[in-house]
C-alpha cells in the first residue's frame, strides 16, 4: 500500500529528488553519446530547457596570485532529469 509524501521525512524526499535529477542526466549523456547525427527525438530528450546557477555562464574568480579560486554551480535541467524526478518520487510512495 502507498503511503502519502506527506508522511515522509523531507531530507529523504529532497534526497530522492537530487537522486532523480543525476538519473536523468546520466541518461542524457547517454543518449547524447548516441552517433546517429542530430534528429528531432535526441534533441528533444537532450536538450537542456533550463540552464542556471551562481556565477554562470562566468566563475567567480579570486586570483590572489599565489592560489586561485575559482567558484560557481550550474544547474541544467532536461526532460530525462523531469522524468528521473518524478519516476523517483513514484517508486518512494512504496519506501518505509
Amino acid at each position: 500500500m502507498a503511503i502519502g509524501l506527506k508522511e515522509k521525512k523531507t531530507g529523504t524526499i529532497i534526497l530522492i529528488v537530487i537522486v532523480g535529477i543525476l538519473v536523468g542526466s546520466y541518461l542524457n549523456s547517454l543518449i547524447g553519446m548516441i552517433p546517429v547525427g542530430e534528429n528531432v527525438v535526441k534533441t528533444l530528450f537532450t536538450y537542456n530547457f533550463i540552464n542556471f546557477g551562481i556565477g554562470f555562464p562566468h566563475p567567480v574568480i579570486i586570483d590572489l596570485d599565489a592560489i586561485k579560486l575559482q567558484i560557481g554551480i550550474q544547474m541544467k535541467f532536461s526532460l530525462l532529469s523531469a522524468i528521473g524526478i518524478f519516476l523517483g518520487l513514484y517508486f518512494f510512495r512504496w519506501y518505509k
